[in-house]
């Protein structure tokens, strides 16, 4: 079943501080392993697209996170338009490419070079507008985060966040986990709270959000 599409920031574009990415640029490792394990998922999204199978996106993975560690001191917000999530996007691109076997020879998976580099091509149809892909993206990267911060949270109040994001309603909701309404919208209202103030603008979020992207 497709995941409902999650858009933590409602209709607010205000940009914050990228808390995390400034703690992992001064060698904070518990900002590194969180930004690892958030964007992990969606490094595996495009390896899959590229056809490479899950031991070859592990190795994919490593290597662009390595990439990753050694640049990211030179990645920046100033140009217009320069999101993270775009720029790992490249860095993934070039270890896939750099992963294929040479002309003639077998790469991942058994696919021929010729046949993975075909596959490549559509690893990026974000970078032609493709809303669909970009929302999916975008999408990979709320839940994540949003499961990362689970267990700062009671189990029901999860609990009636995911009811609230799979589209019940907050009275539907309420009755069936046995909290008023004010309840409900108060454990999303906090979830939502939590994830602006841990992740600020490395979500890359803005007006044109994913199809039925929740607002509080």
């Amino acid at each position: 079943m497709k995941e409902p599409s999650v858009n933590p920031y409602g209709v607010s574009t205000a940009r914050t501080s990228l808390t995390l990415l400034d703690k992992a640029r001064r060698n904070d490792k518990d900002a590194w392993d969180q930004l690892v394990s958030l964007y992990t998922p969606l490094v595996y999204h495009w390896c899959k697209l590229a056809g490479l199978q899950r031991p070859d996106a592990e190795e994919v993975g490593q290597e662009v996170f390595l990439a990753v560690a050694r640049g990211l001191g030179t990645f920046t917000h100033d140009r217009a338009g320069a999101t993270f999530r775009g720029w790992l996007r490249v860095i993934t691109r070039r270890e896939i490419l750099d992963h294929a076997a040479p002309p003639g020879g077998v790469g991942a998976g058994g696919s021929t070079a010729q046949q993975l580099l075909a596959e490549i091509a559509t690893l990026d149809p974000a970078e032609d507008g493709d809303p669909d892909a970009q929302a999916a993206e975008k999408n990979i990267l709320y839940h994540r985060a949003i499961e990362l911060m689970e267990s700062c949270f009671e189990p029901k109040t999860c609990r009636a966040f995911w009811l609230q994001i799979a589209g019940r309603t907050a009275k539907e909701v309420a009755a069936e986990l046995r909290m008023s309404p004010t309840a409900v919208y108060t454990a999303k209202s906090r979830i939502l709270s939590r994830l602006r103030a841990e992740f600020g603008d490395l979500l890359d979020l803005g007006p044109a959000s994913a199809p039925g992207d929740l607002g509080e």
